[in-house]
């Protein structure tokens, strides 16, 4: 958590890799008649959630192009907001074509319209500082294995104060076993079952 500035670490959730989490956050928070913004530079873990949720559960979802420098313009994606829009997801740093999107002034503009912000930090936690207050961050996906130095198959996400992620599953922890209903508080509200505790 601290590696992200973030402010409590029990919002860092441990999941199996970058997919993992990037869906549980945005199965978890869109739902019918919202609408979401996010780029052409999308890795599948971001753009396969969404159009799921476009197909089958009447989400809205607009895609922002980059222009020919490979950069995503903030005010490109502040022009695609709407009265419904609730979520912005942007790929920090493109393992295609290499560019690092300027997230700092893409969350400012989601922060100032109430949006909630979400960066897939697969290439770049590791390697390019991360600052979930100075960059406006919402939530991190992040992934283990690549800049970060870790074995496949672990990831996580951090998710800022304030930001409720509906759960999408329900399992273990071991903590308060006889209670039915799967725990409402962080990280256990989105971990499930036994973590890959090895590769974290």
């Amino acid at each position: 958590a601290a590696f992200f500035n973030g402010s409590d670490p029990n919002r860092l959730c441990f999941t199996y890799n970058s997919t993992d989490a990037l869906n549980l956050l945005i199965f978890g928070l869109l739902g019918p008649g919202d609408h979401a913004v996010t780029t052409t530079l999308e890795h599948n873990s971001v753009l396969r959630p969404l159009y799921h949720l476009s197909r089958d559960h009447g989400v809205a979802v607009d895609h922002v192009p980059f222009n020919a420098a490979g950069i995503v313009e903030p005010e490109a994606i502040a022009a695609r907001f709407r009265p419904n829009t609730r979520l912005v997801a942007v790929n920090h740093a493109s393992n295609v074509i290499g560019t690092v999107q300027p997230i700092r002034e893409i969350g400012r503009l989601c922060r100032e319209r109430g949006i909630l912000f979400l960066i897939d930090a697969s290439q770049s936690a590791g390697k390019i500082p991360i600052d979930m207050e100075a960059d406006f961050l919402d939530a991190v996906a992040f992934t283990g294995h690549k800049s970060l130095l870790g074995p496949t198959g672990i990831g996580g996400l951090y998710v800022r104060e304030g930001v409720e992620v509906r759960q999408t599953r329900a399992g273990g922890t071991g903590v308060r076993s006889a209670q039915r209903s799967h725990l409402e508080e962080y990280p256990y509200r989105l971990e499930y079952g036994t973590p890959n505790i090895m590769g974290i």
